[in-house]
């Protein structure tokens, strides 16, 4: 028997509410050759009985017996596939009936990109809104200095390249596996995203990243393993201060003064330079990405007031492509100091 040209990994821990419509919505895909890899990583809820009731011949169901974690079971997934391609699927969300075909039609046209993501719809408690990430390979490897750019369960892969790369989820971090796993493989060749939106993210409390909020320091223990290889790359042996500025940056910390505002700026202002030097990233995706950042910062700053404001129309003239849209939302944030993300 042939093997397929897509594996889907669907990782599935405690999953029963809305397992039963993720695995629907790949069996629904327009593209239809492909397997279904579910991995139970030891759910203690109706999971397993769901997975075990399922009558399609593409679905393979495996167990890690106890809960092992999300890096263990995604590199079982990378292991297990059988396919040219493997596409991840997380077991509460949906996904468009095209998305497989999507993908792999840019494959076809892109030869030399050996990972595609896409742009995904948040739903659930808030209203639906799309989360966009750059498209340009030089662009997503200067963001992921600073954050994930892109979003793991929409990605796809050459299967083969991911192996010869050896490119694996490193075990010891519990959430921001796939933000470790995508600054390594941009190393590795070119990556890339879709400008459209073929996910659909289910925002629920039972997410691996809810379980992180209101626990920084956890958090921070996690990141830093990343952001200190990013920062060695760019000659930069970080202090304890330099690394909490920089996950500060790139986190959803709200900043509450003008001095640990100007203290952040003068942090992006210091990567640009060492960045000149080592030359790590092309210096216009670097720039936009900084300018991009720099605009993060100071909306995340906004509660300081007007200070902020005059500071960011200061340097985006001087620095950073100025986006008039982006300018005038900053200076009504800034005029009645908005103290939320």
């Amino acid at each position: 028997m042939k093997n397929p040209i897509l594996s889907v990994i669907m990782p599935v821990y405690n999953g029963e509410k809305y397992l039963q419509e993720a695995i629907n919505s790949v069996l629904s895909q327009s593209f239809t050759d492909f397997e279904l890899i579910a991995i139970d990583d030891g759910s203690s809820d109706g999971s397993k009985k769901i997975l075990n009731s399922q009558s399609d011949p593409r679905i393979q169901v495996l167990s890690n017996g106890t809960n092992k974690g999300i890096s263990f079971t995604r590199n079982k997934g990378l292991q297990m596939a059988n396919g040219e391609f493997l596409a991840w699927m997380d077991c509460d969300d949906l996904i468009a009936p095209d998305r497989f075909e999507k993908q792999l039609a840019f494959f076809n046209t892109h030869p030399q990109v050996g990972i595609c993501g896409t742009w995904l719809t948040r739903f659930g408690k808030k209203k639906s809104d799309v989360s966009k990430s750059p498209t340009d390979h030089e662009v997503i490897k200067a963001m992921l200095l600073f954050k994930p750019a892109i979003w793991n369960a929409t990605a796809m892969y050459r299967l083969n390249w991911i192996r010869e790369a050896k490119l694996a989820f490193d075990p010891r971090l519990a959430v921001a596996e796939d933000f470790d796993f995508y600054w390594e493989a941009c190393r590795k060749f070119p990556v890339a995203n879709l400008p459209e939106s073929l996910y659909y993210y289910r925002d629920s409390d039972s997410s691996i990243m809810k379980s992180f909020d209101g626990a920084e320091e956890r958090s921070f223990a996690i990141h830093r393993i990343i952001y200190e290889k990013s920062l060695r790359e760019l000659g930069i042996v970080p202090t304890e201060d330099q690394l909490r500025i920089h996950r500060s940056i790139g986190s959803t910390h709200l900043f509450e003064s003008y001095a640990s505002y100007k203290e952040a700026f003068n942090w992006l202002l210091y990567l640009k330079e060492k960045n000149e030097s080592k030359k790590i990233y092309h210096p216009d995706a670097f720039s936009e990405i900084l300018g991009d950042i720099f605009f993060f910062l100071s909306k995340k700053s906004s509660q300081v007031g007007l200070p902020v404001f005059f500071h960011y129309l200061k340097e985006i003239r001087k620095n950073y492509p100025a986006d008039l849209y982006q300018t005038i939302k900053l200076l009504v944030r800034c005029l009645i100091r908005y103290n939320r993300f």
